[in-house]
């Protein structure tokens, strides 16, 4: 597997983690999943998985190219949130992304 390669899938893992553990805090807590973590220090803890992730892609795109350095960083911060929450909204039992988003914005108002 190449350098690049294992620099997607870090990239991918950690916007994974990053758009699940977003989402999840903004639920309330009856409708948060049984696996998210129920204690603000293992929420950290998942938090920082996703921080560590994102380090260690970025580190391996800047060390093969500047260039790639900051096509992964902007395609993870503009591109991947498009492309995940749609369906970790799914994923977490709502019909669509609309459907999460109103609940979320309920409890607000």
């Amino acid at each position: 597997m190449t350098a690049a390669t294992v620099c997607a899938l870090l990239l991918l893992a950690a916007g994974l983690v990053h758009s699940a553990s977003f989402m999840c805090r903004k639920l309330p807590l009856p409708r948060r999943p049984d696996w998210y973590p129920k204690r603000p220090f293992e929420q950290t803890l998942l938090d920082l998985s996703w921080i560590c992730l994102l380090i260690w892609a970025m580190g391996i795109a800047f060390r093969l190219s500047t260039t790639l350095g900051f096509a992964a960083l902007a395609i993870y911060f503009i591109a991947l949130p498009f492309a995940l929450q749609p369906p970790m909204a799914r994923l977490l039992g709502f019909r669509n992304l609309r459907h999460f988003l109103d609940l979320v914005d309920k409890g607000k108002g």
